[in-house]
């Protein structure tokens, strides 16, 4: 019984640990999936989760401009390390239907 209830606590201490973390203004999870649009870097996060602030962008996309080109070597890195592991912050939706916008991605997660 004993190594039963240690088997149950490492599972359920394994899945949290791989669980998507959201908030009003931020994401921390696993960066899935990366697309490249004119002008930008689009990225989605476990299960296409999303901050509150993101509601209604595209796919749940959230979108990396061009001119923040030290946010976007960082998740290239990260993508081609396959250490996708991050906290993607959010400033809200840049216009009615537009992307999402990142203003800050951190790499630890």
């Amino acid at each position: 019984m004993k190594n039963y209830k240690y088997a149950v606590f490492s599972a359920a201490i394994a899945m949290a640990s791989l669980s998507v973390n959201a908030a009003s203004h931020y994401i921390s999870g696993k960066i899935t999936n990366i697309t490249a649009i004119e002008g930008a870097l689009l990225v989605q996060v476990d299960n296409q989760a999303i901050p509150e602030n993101c509601v209604g962008t595209p796919y749940n996309w959230m979108k990396i401009k061009q001119e923040n080109t030290t946010m976007i070597s960082v998740v290239l890195a990260q993508w081609a390390a396959n250490n996708r592991v991050a906290t993607i912050y959010t400033s809200g939706i840049e216009y009615q239907g537009g992307y999402c916008i990142v203003n800050q991605v951190d790499p630890a997660g």
